[in-house]
């Protein structure tokens, strides 16, 4: 059986570490992969939405703040209908992925003298 041609895409393991919601990867995998090597797509918003089992208003929350956090970015197009300039679907950038987030400190533990465990 083959599904989408079988085609496949390759995402980065530190994608794990940035702390994306369960949407916002998805949402940016599915980009990711409708870019290809292009490192571009225009997906409709209905579509994002569709293929990524949200709702439009989901996925563009999810758009805004991969766009906010640096892994994409994206322009408005617009087309020329009945003598009016109308925006149609975004165009999408694939950017390269920003710094890795720094390991947050956790506070030393020390045992008191009652043998109790105490932060400082």
């Amino acid at each position: 059986m083959q599904i989408l041609g079988e085609r496949f895409f390759k995402l980065s393991n530190a994608m794990f570490i940035y702390g994306l919601t369960p949407v916002q990867f998805v949402v940016y995998s599915y980009l990711v992969s409708c870019a290809g090597s292009r490192g571009r797509c225009w997906p409709s918003m209905q579509t994002i939405a569709a293929n990524c089992s949200c709702s439009p208003t989901t996925a563009r929350a999810a758009v805004q703040e991969l766009k906010r956090r640096g892994f994409i970015n994206y322009v408005p197009t617009y087309e020329r209908r009945y003598g009016q300039n109308r925006q149609t679907n975004n165009t999408y950038f694939i950017l390269n992925l920003p710094p890795l987030p720094k390991p947050k400190e956790e506070a030393p533990v020390y045992v008191d003298a009652n043998g109790e465990e105490v932060t400082a």
